[in-house]
C-alpha cells in the first residue's frame, strides 16, 4: 500500500488532512468554552438562589400575616407556616 492508505491516512487519522484537523480543533475548543460558561452560569444561579432565600421567606411570612389579618387562615395555620419558613 502506498501513502494515504490504511488507518492513519497519511498521518491525519482519516480526517481529510489539514481541514479535518482544523475542524476537530475548533470543535474541541468550542466544547471547552461551552462547558466553562455552563459551569460559571450554574455557580451564579446557585449564589443568586441562596442569597434570595431569606427575602423569599420574609415575603412569604408577610403574605401569611396578611392572610391571618383577613381571616383567610387561622392562628394555628399561621404558626405552622411560620415554623416551616423559619
Amino acid at each position: 500500500m502506498g501513502p494515504g492508505y490504511g488507518a492513519f491516512n497519511g498521518g491525519c487519522f482519516g480526517l481529510g488532512g489539514g481541514f479535518g484537523m482544523m475542524f476537530l480543533g475548533i470543535l474541541i475548543v468550542g466544547l471547552i468554552i461551552y462547558l466553562l460558561f455552563k459551569g460559571i452560569n450554574n455557580n451564579q444561579n446557585d449564589t443568586i438562589t441562596s442569597s434570595n432565600k431569606g427575602s423569599t421567606n420574609a415575603n412569604a411570612l408577610e403574605i401569611a400575616k396578611t392572610r391571618l389579618a383577613k381571616g383567610e387562615i387561622t392562628a394555628e395555620e399561621y404558626e405552622n407556616i411560620k415554623k416551616t419558613l423559619m
